[in-house]
C-alpha cells in the first residue's frame, strides 16, 4: 500500500502541491517510524513520508515496504487481524488487495498509534488514470468472494467521524455550534442508514471503496489494479461499497459516465435505489474526518473542512476541492 503516483490514499481531484502528498514530517512519526521498524528489523534508509492525512504513509525504499501510521480507532489487534483477514483475501480469494508485508507484524507504538507494514507498489510516473471499471470489478469479486475463517465487525456507519468528534484534540477546532450540529447530524443519519433495505444484500466490503485507494500492480501487468486501505474491511450492506462513485460525481468533479461505467461494470445501478440520498449524505459526512484531523496543521485543511461544513449544513450542491 502506497499514495497513488507514489502509492496510498489520493483524492480524485487532488493536485501535486496537495498537502496529503506534500505533508511535512513531525519529530513524533519519525520517532513512531524507527521504534515500529527496530521492533521488526526493519531498515528506515531513505524513508520518507509519502502520504499524511487520517493516517501517516512512509516508503520504506530498502524494504521495498510502506509503512502506515494508524492514530487513535484502530489498536494494534484489531490493525493485525485486518491484515490476516487482507492476506486471506489476496491469497484464497484472489481479491485484488494490498497485500500485508510478508513476516512484519503490527506494531504498537502507544496506546493511540499503530504501525503496520504493507507491499510497495511502485506507481509508473506517467501511467494512464484509474477508471470507475477498475475499482467496480475489484468490488464484484469482493462481494462475490465467500466468508474469510475470521470474526469480522459488523460495519457501522460514521465510526471514524464519531470517534474524531469525542476527542478534545480534534474536536476544539471546530465552533461549539457545529460540532454539536455535527454530533447530531451523525446520530440522525446513522439512524437512517441503518433502517435502510439492502437490495443487494449483507456480505463482505471494503468500507471506504473509492478510485483513490486504487494503486497499479505494475508487477502483474500494464492494466492490473488493486485496492488498498482496508482500515473498515466489515460485514455490512454491499451499496456502502458502491455509493463513492456516485459520491465522486457529485462532490468531485467527475462527470455521470464514471458512475454508469461503474454501473455497468459492476452489475448494478445504485441510482435504482431509494436509499441513494441517504448513503450520500452519509459519504459527505464522512470527508469531514481528514480534514477536521488535520485542521490544526494547516491552513489549507483548516479552509476544506470550514467548505465541507458550510456545504453540508446549508444543502448546497456543486463540487468540494479535493486533497
Amino acid at each position: 500500500m502506497a499514495s497513488k503516483r507514489e502509492g496510498n490514499v489520493a483524492s480524485v481531484a487532488s493536485s501535486p502541491d496537495s498537502p496529503v502528498k506534500q505533508a511535512a514530517e513531525t519529530p513524533q512519526l519519525r520517532q513512531a517510524l524507527e521504534h515500529a521498524c527496530r521492533e521488526r528489523g526493519l531498515s528506515t534508509a531513505g524513508a520518507k513520508l509519502i502520504h499524511y492525512y487520517s493516517n501517516a504513509v512512509y516508503l520504506l525504499p530498502d524494504e521495498h515496504a510502506v509503512a502506515r501510521l494508524t492514530h487513535g480507532g484502530r489498536d494494534a489487534e484489531q490493525v493485525r487481524h485486518i491484515q490476516r483477514v487482507v492476506s486471506w483475501l489476496t491469497e484464497q480469494a484472489a481479491v485484488s488487495a494490498t497485500a500485508p508485508r510478508p513476516g512484519a507484524e503490527a506494531v504498537a507504538v502507544d496506546h493511540q498509534t499503530t504501525v503496520s507494514f504493507w507491499t510497495h507498489y511502485p506507481q509508473p510516473d506517467n501511467g494512464p488514470e484509474f477508471t470507475s471499471a477498475h475499482l467496480a470489478h475489484i468490488l464484484r469479486h469482493l462481494h462475490d468472494a465467500e466468508q474469510p475463517p475470521f470474526s469480522l465487525e459488523r460495519w457501522q456507519p460514521l465510526t471514524s467521524l464519531a470517534t474524531v468528534l469525542d476527542d478534545p484534540a480534534h474536536a476544539d477546532t471546530l465552533l461549539p455550534g457545529d460540532l454539536t450540529w455535527l454530533r447530531d447530524a451523525v446520530a440522525d443519519v446513522k439512524r437512517r442508514v441503518q433502517a435502510l433495505d439492502s437490495p443487494l444484500g449483507h456480505g463482505l466490503i471494503h468500507g471506504d471503496a473509492w478510485a483513490g485507494n486504487l494503486l497499479w500492480n505494475t508487477a502483474a501487468g500494464p492494466d492490473q489494479a488493486v485496492l488498498g486501505d482496508w482500515d473498515w474491511v466489515s460485514l455490512g450492506p454491499r451499496e456502502v461499497d458502491l455509493v463513492p462513485s456516485w459520491h465522486a460525481v457529485r462532490r468531485y468533479g467527475k462527470n455521470q459516465d464514471w458512475a454508469d461505467t461503474f454501473a455497468r461494470a459492476y452489475g448494478y445501478n445504485l441510482t435504482n435505489w431509494t436509499g441513494i440520498e441517504t448513503l450520500l449524505l452519509m459519504r459527505d459526512l464522512m470527508q469531514i474526518t481528514g480534514p477536521l484531523r488535520r485542521a490544526r496543521d494547516s491552513s489549507t485543511f483548516a479552509e476544506v473542512l470550514r467548505e465541507r461544513l458550510d456545504g453540508i449544513r446549508s444543502g448546497a450542491g456543486g463540487s468540494w476541492r479535493g486533497l
